[in-house]
Order: structure tokens, then C-alpha cells, then sequence
């Protein structure tokens, strides 16, 4: 298995990834967003590959508040995923690997996360490579009247 750094020509692969994971996510939306992101430089991808695409993760580099952080930039895993066919042979730790090579080498000192609270099998994956938990949340909404 080799695990890359994706380019403008993986456009497509990552989409299609993305919507095994994000299946609600439409194409019209997730093209333009991954195009700009890689030639902006503000999202980086990483495919990981067999004879085919496996997987991928999405890493951002965030300047904004990230829960349990002390640093800034602060690298984070905005998405992760791996075909149900290449699981539980350390894909996805290898993707990992590979975005916090890279966030090291753009001078991040730490690596971020989140996922969601019903996601058990996310939070045993980001505790067995070394994540630790900082923060659960229940976000509210409340609808305003226009009185």
C-alpha cells in the first residue's frame, strides 16, 4: 500500500471517496470544494492506495480556536475514510501518519480531531493511535421570531 499526497488530477478519486462517507454531500458542491482547496493550499489530501484508492484524509491547518489545544496553527483531520474492503489493516493510522508527517513539516505542533458522539468505532480508532479526548458537546438551535 503507498500512501500520497493528493493533486489537482486526484479530483475526482477524492470525490468519490468523500461520498461514501458524506453520502448527503452533493457532487456540485464537494467539486469546486476540493479544487479550491488544493490549489489554494488550505486543504491537504492524502490518498492511500492498493491497486486502486482506498482511502483518503482531508487535513486543514486551523488558526482558529480548536478544543484542547495550545498552539496555532493547529492541524486537523477534517475527514477520514477507508474502504470497507482495505479495514482493520492500519490504513487509515498510515493516513494519519502521513498528514502529521506533513503538518510537522509546516510547523504544526499538534494534531486535531473530532467526530461524532454516537461514532464509537471513530473514537476506539483516535484512541488507539493516540488521540486523546478533550470535549464532548450537544449543540442547540433555536429558531428567532421576526416580531
Amino acid at each position: 500500500m503507498k500512501i500520497r499526497k493528493a493533486n489537482e488530477q486526484d479530483c475526482l478519486v477524492l470525490i468519490a471517496l468523500m461520498r461514501q462517507l458524506w453520502p448527503d454531500a452533493p457532487v456540485a458542491e464537494l467539486t469546486p470544494e476540493v479544487r479550491l482547496g488544493i490549489r489554494s493550499g488550505k486543504m491537504h489530501y492524502f490518498i492511500a492506495e492498493t491497486d486502486e484508492p482506498v482511502g483518503f484524509c482531508q487535513l486543514s491547518f486551523r488558526h482558529d480556536y480548536v478544543p484542547g489545544t495550545s498552539t496555532s496553527p493547529t492541524a486537523f483531520i477534517e475527514g477520514i475514510y477507508v474502504v470497507e474492503a482495505a479495514r482493520q489493516q492500519d490504513v487509515a493510522t498510515r493516513l494519519v501518519e502521513a498528514a502529521s508527517a506533513f503538518a510537522r513539516s509546516n510547523g504544526c505542533d499538534e494534531l486535531a480531531s473530532d467526530t461524532e458522539i454516537e461514532n464509537v468505532g471513530s473514537q476506539q480508532f483516535h484512541d488507539r493511535i493516540g488521540f486523546q479526548e478533550v470535549e464532548r458537546t450537544v449543540h442547540y438551535v433555536k429558531k428567532l421570531s421576526r416580531e
